[in-house]
């Protein structure tokens, strides 16, 4: 009893009123966090992408190649660059007796070079009528069709546009030249191209090309093992073998010929990714250390007798250095390719009109817009970009995160 009076003694209700106010302002905190928290929204930014639907393999080049007969050595001048086209019997290397036999028929190009310049710096002296406005347009664009032919790092074509450019160079130029200098330098260096050429003469033999199609610098061994003719219509588990031959280069090969003008490559494809392909489509190869993509077309597939997996051959027209000279490589089937607004699975929904659409932040206000899906993947859609202000347009802010979504309705 005594407790009790001790307990009511100490409520007065000065202190009830403070205890109940204190409740109070903690439930209404707490109600206040509740509702913070439940307002939060997640934004991203509608951006304008390009996504691949594609299926990722590991295959192999396979070329009908030719070795050719020559070897590289110090004294052979390559005429043909890393997949230059070629026709059989056509020249791709010059073989030198020794080191000077070589030195002296550099020289004589040189000599070459140099009196084609010095006589068009002769003919442009005595051309009045020249007109410098028009040479300077041509330097341009000679100097572009330059940059664009040594751009992709096979500068094949490069030495004869440069020399184009030093002739017109001179020709603007040809006001200030002394006519009588250039034709004393015309007079010597003939006089040296004689003497060389007696030096040079019958001291050296051509190599040429076994067969028209590429030519590749490059001897791997496999020219032997993976043909077109040993690869059709092989097993996956047959190919595994082909494919773990020893393979023994020749060694001091000047290079190959790829004979023809298209090739294949073979790759093992789970039952998955092959049910997606059929025989005579067309899709993209997109290899992880060559730049271009490529066309290719689906040209045989093979499954294993459990139908488990398959051997898929591609081929293609499309030939470039790097495609002559890589065997092995990993790549990207691409069966199509989507361009649009990319957007969140999450922030997918429909309005009270079953419009499919997404709510966008505009301000501190939510409004829906309508969307057209091209493609679906796992985490995102693709969908057109849209035209109207009631459509989904790049840059707008996509609610991917909120409660109490409304079109119009106030979110923060």
């Amino acid at each position: 009893m005594l407790a009790i009076q001790e307990i009511r003694k100490h409520l007065t209700p000065k202190r009830v009123l403070m205890a109940v106010l204190v409740a109070l302002s903690s439930a209404y905190i707490i109600v206040q966090s509740v509702q913070a928290l439940s307002i939060g929204i997640v934004t991203t930014e509608a951006k304008y992408v390009t996504v691949d639907d594609s299926i990722s393999a590991s295959g192999w080049f396979i070329r009908n190649e030719t070795i050719t007969e020559g070897t590289s050595s110090n004294t052979v001048k390559h005429i043909v660059s890393n997949g230059e086209k070629v026709q059989a019997s056509a020249a791709l290397a010059i073989v030198y007796a020794d080191q000077s036999i070589m030195d002296a028929s550099r020289r004589l190009e040189e000599i070459d070079a140099e009196l084609e310049l010095l006589n068009t710096a002769v003919r442009s002296a005595g051309d009045y009528a020249n007109d410098n406005t028009k040479t300077d347009h041509q330097i341009i664009k000679q100097m572009e069709q330059l940059s664009a032919i040594t751009e992709d790092g096979m500068p094949v074509g490069a030495a004869e546009s440069a020399t184009e450019l030093r002739k017109l160079s001179l020709r603007r130029n040809a006001s200030s030249l002394d006519v009588g200098e250039l034709r004393s330098q015309i007079v010597a260096l003939e006089n040296e191209k004689k003497g060389l050429a007696g030096k040079a003469y019958g001291r050296s033999t051509t190599i040429s090309a076994p067969a028209s199609g590429y030519f590749s610098e490059v001897v791997d061994g496999y020219e032997t093992i993976l043909t077109p003719e040993k690869v059709q219509n092989l097993t996956p588990d047959a190919f595994r073998k082909l494919t773990e031959q020893k393979a023994n280069p020749q060694r001091g090969k000047m290079g190959k010929v790829m004979n023809g003008f298209s090739w294949q490559f073979a790759a093992i494809l789970d039952n998955a990714a092959a049910s997606r392909l059929k025989v005579g489509q067309d899709v993209i190869l997109k290899f992880s250390q060559i730049a271009s993509n490529v066309a290719a077309t689906v040209e045989t597939i093979t499954p294993d007798e459990n139908n488990k997996e398959s051997l898929v051959l591609f081929s293609s027209t499309v030939v470039n250095g790097e495609l002559v000279s890589i065997r092995q490589q990993n790549v990207d089937i691409v069966f199509s390719s989507y361009t649009g607004l990319k957007v969140p699975v999450s922030a997918i929904t429909m309005n009270e009109k079953s419009q499919i659409g997404v709510y966008i932040l505009t301000g501190n206000m939510a409004r829906f817009k309508t969307i057209t899906p091209i493609y679906k993947a796992p985490e995102y859609y693709i969908v057109q970009k849209g035209m109207t202000s009631s459509d989904l347009v790049i840059g707008d802010t996509i609610i991917t995160q909120a409660t109490g979504l409304g079109d119009l309705k106030v979110m923060k």
